[in-house]
């Protein structure tokens, strides 16, 4: 599967297996649109749920359901690809202050992440997300803070 980021409305580039470190078998994010302003991070990340997938295998047989761990993940990843720091660190998950999950992502949804970040006065990130799936109903509503991603972090 590729994935491709779009900086802009026209700019497009291919993302390589090396770009930030994920979940072997979960490559949550198959599209980006991220705006990037001094404190501001805006992004939409998009991610198809396969029922035949093997992470799906089990949760739960006859009706494959997204996990809300996943959910999470997709969030990082996104951070990962929008708030790096070009460095070879990535912005890594302090805490989940508020994780909703509203409706089940099924077998062929696809679930749409809006996420909102502003830089803390540490440089970190604190972050809003809200996802709807296919039909336009939320499915989860995340409130989370990042660290900033460099070696200080460490």
């Amino acid at each position: 599967m590729n994935r491709v980021a779009e900086a802009g409305p026209a700019t497009r580039r291919h993302l390589p297996d090396t770009d930030p470190p994920a979940v072997s078998s979960l490559c949550a994010i198959e599209v980006v649109r991220q705006e990037r302003r001094a404190q501001t991070l805006s992004m939409t990340v998009r991610v198809r749920v396969d029922g035949s997938h093997l992470y799906l295998r089990g949760h739960f047989p006859g009706l494959p359901i997204l996990p809300g761990v996943f959910v999470v993940e997709t969030l990082c990843q996104a951070m990962a690809h929008g708030a790096g720091t070009g460095t070879g660190r990535w912005p890594a998950l302090r805490s989940v202050r508020s994780l909703r999950l509203q409706a089940p992502l099924l077998d062929g949804d696809v679930l749409m992440l809006e996420i909102a970040a502003r830089r803390h006065p540490d440089g970190g990130w604190a972050v809003t997300a809200e996802g709807s799936r296919t039909d336009g109903t939320t499915s989860a509503r995340i409130r989370a803070d990042f660290d900033r991603g460099d070696a200080a972090d460490a």
